[in-house]
């Protein structure tokens, strides 16, 4: 069945308004960590640094220069082949990708041994590290939803499917050490269920859009090398 212009029309016109919305959310975001980390320089007493602090502030900026990245992304990306509809599929990707937000509600410990702290600081700062490395090679096919824009195979890629997905797991053990409770347990929980039923919706996206994914499903790993 042939789409009538309007409906083409309308359907350009939500993805513009999604990729402005989020695109904003995003970049507002960036403006509030890059600011933060810029607070949390300033109060650095470089005479006598703490390594667990400066870990700190790196892994704030880093969690900005990410934020800052999907936000460009949201304005460049590529218009979408096919996406998987449904509330399943939208939930678990909005639930996995944005649950761990939910810690800023929480209080992080002040109690933790430094060897502790730095540990967290430096999970943090590594995992969004490599997100931003990841998003470079991903680039105008990112996107939050189950959607088929352009099949990368190159660069992590090449060893596991959902190498951002990995690196953002990373990230949130180090924030669930920061903030370390039942409560917290409990979100990064909630959000690893989402995050794999995310990468199943995304498979049978891209095993759809894709002819030559199932080829390159056989030769990498899931989401651990080695494991899964």
């Amino acid at each position: 069945m042939n789409t009538t212009p309007d409906k083409l029309d309308h359907r350009h016109l939500i993805d513009l308004s999604i990729r402005f919305v989020l695109g904003l959310s995003f970049a507002l975001a960036a403006g509030f960590y890059l600011h933060n980390g810029m607070v949390y320089v300033q109060a650095v007493d470089f005479n006598n640094p703490q390594p667990h602090q400066l870990a700190h502030i790196l892994s704030v900026f880093a969690i900005g220069l990410y934020t800052l990245m999907v936000a460009c992304l949201y304005a460049l990306r590529l218009r979408p082949r096919s996406k998987f509809a449904g509330v399943g599929p939208c939930a678990a990707a909005i639930l996995g990708g944005f649950l761990m937000s939910a810690l800023l509600l929480l209080s992080p410990r002040e109690d933790l041994p430094l060897w502790a702290l730095t540990s967290a600081a430096i999970l943090v700062l590594v995992g969004n590290l490599f997100t931003v490395i990841i998003l470079l090679h991903l680039g105008r096919s990112f996107s939050i939803l189950p959607e088929g824009r352009r099949l990368v195979t190159h660069g992590p890629y090449a060893i596991v499917r959902h190498p951002l997905y990995l690196a953002e797991a990373v990230a949130a053990l180090g924030a669930v050490i920061t903030f370390l409770s039942p409560w917290a347990l409990i979100l990064v929980a909630v959000q690893l269920a989402m995050q794999i039923a995310r990468i199943h919706y995304e498979e049978k996206v891209l095993k759809e859009t894709f002819p030559e994914y199932a080829d390159y499903a056989k030769k990498t790993w899931r989401l651990i090398p080695g494991i899964y």
